[in-house]
């Protein structure tokens, strides 16, 4: 059969057959579904290589190289066809007719087709390429007609690659960014420079020098740090959030330690790259000040320090206008005025120029200006300290993007912030922290500068140009009959009825949001009177009353919910943060301070804002609220009481042990001088009163109370001896187990009908077991405390219909494996732990039902999974199982298992264990989806160190850049 289509199959020579599993270029044709030259050309050189290259192994460069050449020709013969008349068509394929064609222009004027082209044609005189020619030559014409006597600047110089362009389809039709055509200019004058002068510059190359001068005022520039920042913004986390994204623990209020936002590093770098700043401008922020004996103002200013002295010069060399000059000291019509309502009035200080003055109380000394005889203005009270400080708080203004006064007003909220501030007014570890934790927030929910401070201290009472003082725009704005509410350090108290009283606090309730009622207002009083123990008209006092209330409108709760969600949160987040704030020690990162608390709300409040849940339902659910429990629950939780009240009832008492003589117990069970640990006495009814409710036979009841014998008491190492004492231990306590026994057993079998599963669910006799050893141990608890319903509700998970009274989101089979294995639900809890109704139960809980639903798989394929990453016993070569879990969460992921390997090598096994790490897991494969980074690299973003630079933010920054043009 001939070939139907030759000249598409003589683009390339390809005689030499193609290898195995691969196809020649006539078949990659078809496959492709071109079928002309012209098919081709629609394509861009590269689509086509590319698309050539997945089948065919022949150079597909030269095949579209002759087809762009072909489709040429072909273009040009189709217009000198068409231009052609029919007669003349007729003409010149009949050469011997008689008959003469009509005059057409066709035949009157013989075109030179080999002068024409297309418009879009390289070659023609009217195309891109031909007018940008004509350009350059007409610049470089005008370029010599200047008179000018200032040296020119050339177009060779602005732009010195352009001579050698080659003009080609790519250069003239390829869209190139202005950006682009900037860098590129700039980086080869700025490599000429560093050649000409590698003696101070070494061998760095451009960006590593930009990253490390600081003038002019917009370096130092990292560009690793701004691929980061760039490619990292819109919904995508940025830096220091990914950390707390892909935190190892979440705050579940089960670690006592500060663990939220940790991966690699502390919580406490991420908190400093929340900033925004790169590492370069951390060191500049917080490297010591200058002094006289050592300064380095050319580095900073490109200027010695007399010079800078005169404001015209020192404006030039920062790059400030008049008015910015008058906000950066705070002068002017930026003079803070304080608040009227403040009794006694306050002086108006150094308020929005504490740190460029470096002190917080002495304003003798304070930076201004002044005009000299000469009618030259210069600065007042500068020191090579101070000009250290004016270019840090501009480069930070500048970078931050907050005005000069509401930025020192935050950075002197968070210096009296401190457990222990140091004696020099400076920019510390924990200023960079509340930086961070502000940007975010600020990013989030829209926070201010202004209202942060107010968070971190004091409401600020001093106003600037024609807006009031916060504390004026929050208490006093539309004023309640027109009457200001005045802070003159008087009592406040909620119980009186005068109206001046409840005037007040009807402002304070508008203002704030609140109502005068328990649950509002005086919640908030009742918390901060704890706390301050006292409640006046004062600073002190309104400021604790907004901070609390604007945290709870920040995270959308009431403050009551505000204070409850806190409380479930763990220990860290005391109620005396809400109150009275403080930040720890700069520089370490523990314990969990007033920044940590709010980053933990915030997860919380996100959380149940994507579970649909709210604070009321989560705390009913974990016994936390005084709201009434479904009938089910309140009939299981009478019964589980009227059963201790039974067992404490007929369960012997200390007399009656105190009366028998036991050997001596372990070291670690003996009664000791502390009160609070049990008694010998104590501890021998503990133990046989959990074999009595696990055992209901007696024979076994021995055999369990003989167990305890051989655990807990101190036996000679001579076998026969041994069992000597065993024997004499067991006949000792005989009539005492069995009097016991008849009166518990009642009990026993009453435990038995109420945690008997009916369903003949797999392990049920095993699942009974467990049962009746945890409740056992919940019952002898007991003995020594008063009922309590939050400690029962441990065991209503062991009931069998748990699932279902408590509402929980999974199936009775599945909660019964994890109270068979709770360390499958978490791995921190131990293989034979007593699984309990916390918070942290309640969220893997939801995760396990998340996973199943997210990824379409049954809770079987999970357990499964968790079966073969939990061998019994453990597997000696832990690689291979390793990398069987991870081909296997692969499958249920829907992920490649190598980055899960990527991810799962931080865990301490390796692999997946428990739905904790599975949940920490997924989280991961949510973040790389959204930034599109690979897993390994994911865990390097989050082991950046934020005032270091270091290769891996090179790293980060090229791959974060890439994924974002995908």
């Amino acid at each position: 059969m001939p070939d139907s289509l030759p000249l598409l199959h003589s683009l390339i020579d390809s005689s030499a057959p193609p290898a195995d599993g691969r196809l020649d270029f006539k078949q990659t044709m078809t496959v492709l579904n071109l079928h002309s030259v012209f098919d081709i050309i629609r394509l861009s050189r590269t689509e086509f290589i590319e698309q050539v290259a997945r089948h065919c192994d022949d150079d597909a460069g030269q095949a579209y190289d002759n087809a762009c050449g072909y489709a040429a020709q072909l273009e040009f013969l189709h217009r000198e066809q068409a231009s052609l008349g029919d007669d003349e068509t007729r003409h010149k394929r009949s050469p011997d007719s008689e008959t003469d064609a009509d005059p057409t222009y066709a035949a009157l004027f013989k075109e030179n087709w080999s002068a024409f082209c297309e418009a879009s044609s390289i070659a023609a005189l009217d195309s891109p390429a031909a007018y940008l020619r004509a350009l350059h030559l007409f610049a470089e014409q005008v370029e010599k007609t200047g008179k000018g006597t200032r040296e020119r600047i050339t177009l060779a110089i602005r732009r010195p690659t352009l001579k050698d362009m080659v003009i080609d389809n790519s250069s003239v039709y390829r869209q190139l960014p202005l950006l682009t055509i900037v860098n590129e200019t700039l980086t080869e004058h700025l490599q000429i420079h560093l050649t000409q002068n590698s003696g101070i510059y070494k061998s760095k190359s451009v960006n590593e020098v930009l990253a490390g001068t600081r003038y002019p005022f917009d370096l130092p520039f990292d560009l690793a740090h701004q691929q980061c920042l760039l490619g990292l913004s819109g919904n995508k986390p940025g830096l220091g959030e990914l950390n707390y994204r892909l935190s190892l623990s979440l705050p579940l209020g089960q670690l006592q330690s500060n663990a939220y936002g940790k991966v690699y590093q502390e919580a406490y770098e991420a908190q400093r790259l929340l900033s925004g700043l790169s590492p370069e401008q951390q060191t500049l922020l917080t490297e010591p000040f200058w002094s006289v004996s050592k300064s380095d103002f050319k580095a900073h200013y490109d200027s010695d320090e007399a010079a800078l002295n005169k404001l015209a010069h020192f404006m030039q060399q920062t790059g400030l206008t008049s008015a910015q000059m008058d906000e950066l000291l705070a002068r002017g019509k930026y003079r803070p005025r304080p608040s009227k309502n403040i009794l006694p009035a306050q002086m108006a200080s150094l308020y929005g120029a504490y740190f460029v003055n470096g002190t917080e109380n002495d304003s003798s000394t304070r930076l201004d200006l002044k005009t000299n005889d000469n009618g030259q203005v210069e600065l007042l009270n500068t020191t090579a300290e101070k000009f250290d400080r004016l270019q840090r708080m501009i480069r930070l203004k500048r970078w931050l993007e907050v005005p000069y006064i509401q930025l020192d007003t935050l950075i002197l909220s968070a210096r009296r912030c401190e457990d222990s501030p140091l004696p020099t007014f400076a920019i510390n570890d924990n200023t960079l922290r509340v930086l961070g934790v502000y940007r975010y927030l600020n990013r989030r929910y829209g926070l201010q500068a202004e209202e942060f401070s107010a968070l971190l201290y004091h409401l600020p009472v001093h106003a600037v140009g024609n807006s009031d003082s916060l504390f004026d725009r929050v208490f006093n704005r539309g004023a309640l009959n027109e009457q200001s509410l005045q802070l003159d350090d008087s009592t406040l108290n909620l119980n009186a009825t005068d109206i001046a009283t409840q005037t007040t606090l009807y402002q304070i309730c508008a203002a704030l949001g609140l109502s005068n009622t328990n649950e509002s207002l005086g919640f908030v009083a009742k918390r901060t009177q704890q706390i301050s123990g006292h409640l006046k008209k004062d600073l002190t006092t309104l400021s604790a009353f907004y901070r609390q209330a604007r945290i709870a409108s920040l995270f959308g709760l009431s403050v009551m919910e505000c204070a409850y969600l806190a409380e479930m949160l763990g220990t860290a987040n005391s109620s005396e943060h809400w109150v009275k704030p403080s930040l720890r020690f700069s520089g370490s990162n523990l314990p969990a301070d007033f920044l940590d608390v709010l980053m933990q709300m915030d997860w919380a409040v996100n959380w149940l804002k994507s579970n649909g849940s709210t604070v009321q339902q989560l705390r009913h659910q974990l016994f936390l609220s005084e709201k009434p429990q479904n009938s089910a629950i309140t009939q299981q939780l009478e019964q589980l009481n009227q059963l201790i009240d039974n067992f404490k009832k007929n369960i012997f008492n200390l007399e009656e042990i105190e009366a028998l003589t036991l050997p001596k117990l372990k070291s670690k069970a003996k009664a000791t001088a502390n009160p609070k640990l049990p008694s010998a006495s104590q501890t021998w009814r503990s133990l046989i009163a959990q074999q009595l409710l696990q055992h209901s036979d007696l024979k076994a009841l021995e055999q369990g109370v003989l167990h305890v014998i051989s655990s807990h008491i101190e036996l000679t190492t001579d076998t026969h001896t041994a069992q000597q004492q065993k024997d004499i231990t067991i006949k000792t306590l005989k009539p005492l187990l069995s009097s016991a026994y008849k009166r518990i057993q009642p009990v026993t079998e009453h435990i038995m009908r109420v945690f008997k599963d009916s369903s003949h669910l797999p392990d049920s006799s095993d699942l009974l077991k467990l049962r009746l050893k945890h409740v056992a141990r919940q019952f002898v608890n007991a003995l020594a405390k008063p009922r309590s319903d939050y400690e029962l509700k441990n065991l209503l998970l062991m009931i069998p219909d748990a699932e279902s009274a408590l509402q929980l989101p999974l199936t009775r089979e599945a909660l019964n494996i994890f109270l068979l294995k709770p360390h499958w639900l978490d791995n921190h809890n131990g293989p034979h732990s007593m699984l309990k109704l916390t918070l942290n139960t309640l969220y893997l809980f939801q995760q396990f039902n998340h996973c199943i639903t997210t990824y379409a798989v049954t809770q079987d394929v999970l357990f499964s999974y968790f079966a073969v990453s939990n061998p019994e016993p453990e597997k000696s070569d832990a690689a291979v199982l390793a990398e069987n879990c991870n081909t296997l969460l692969g499958a249920i992921l829907n992920w490649d298992p190598k980055e899960i390997e990527g991810l799962v090598n931080r865990l301490p096994a390796k692999r997946v264990r428990s739905m904790q790490e599975l949940e920490w897991l997924m989280r991961g494969h949510d973040i790389a989806t959204i930034t599109g980074l690979s897993s390994k690299l994911l865990l390097t973003a989050t082991d950046l160190n934020a005032h270091i630079s270091h290769p891996d933010w090179q790293l980060v920054g090229k791959a974060v850049f890439a994924a974002q043009k995908q």
